[in-house]
């Protein structure tokens, strides 16, 4: 007797739901003709952001690689030119593959880059007929220049009252420094009168106890 019971209760409970439904009009979502707004934080492929200015905000620091638990992620570091500067440091990603077939979509590379380079985008049509197209490389990473930068969740320099939406950049003043400083090198005289480029020994801790008091 209480089999049957329990049969009832759950075609009344489908039958409810249907009816519920259809009074809602609530159907499947007709895919691919018709496709769901994904939420803002939604996490699938990688997406790699610029500076406003058009510049690569990725530094070749390859943390993200390091903290990849799947070993997805592959970086080659170049020099920046200082005549035709590729990114704000003094290195930049000569090299940037992303593995979709192994990645976890985790976000541990989001929350490891302290500028805010990668976020998980909505994109998540990532079928294909063969492997090597699972593998993405810097010009199918990185956004095209124009679009805007946005925040990368709590990444490394990001405190909670700075959930504006926008990314930090107090990483990349840092990096204009280091520029600077590269480019003093250049000139041997020019770098023994301007000592204010040695940075690194103090100016450095200036400016993370300013951002801090800020």
């Amino acid at each position: 007797m209480k089999g049957i019971f329990a049969l009832f209760k759950g075609l009344w409970i489908t039958l409810k739901h249907n009816v519920k439904n259809v009074a809602h009009n609530t159907f499947t979502v007709q895919y691919p003709d018709e496709k769901r707004d994904l939420p803002p934080r939604a996490r699938w492929a990688l997406r790699l952001q610029r500076h406003e200015d058009g510049l690569e905000r990725c530094i070749a620091c390859q943390l993200c690689a390091a903290i990849c638990p799947s070993e997805a992620i592959y970086i080659e570091g170049g020099e920046n030119p200082l005549d035709n500067p590729v990114s704000k440091g003094e290195r930049y990603a000569a090299v940037w593959m992303w593995d979709a077939a192994r990645c976890i979509y985790c976000g541990f590379c989001v929350e490891a880059c302290p500028d805010e380079v990668i976020v998980m985008s909505d994109v998540y049509e990532l079928a294909t007929d063969s492997r090597e197209k699972l593998i993405w490389d810097k010009d199918r990473l990185f956004v095209p220049p124009g679009v805007q930068p946005r925040q990368a969740w709590l990444g490394y320099y990001r405190r909670a009252e700075d959930l504006d939406g926008k990314p930090l950049e107090f990483p990349a003043r840092l990096h204009e420094k280091e520029m600077e400083y590269a480019r003093a090198k250049e000139e041997p005289k020019k770098f023994e009168e301007k000592k204010e480029f040695m940075f690194l020994e103090g100016e450095y801790e200036e400016l993370i106890k300013k951002e801090n008091r800020t």
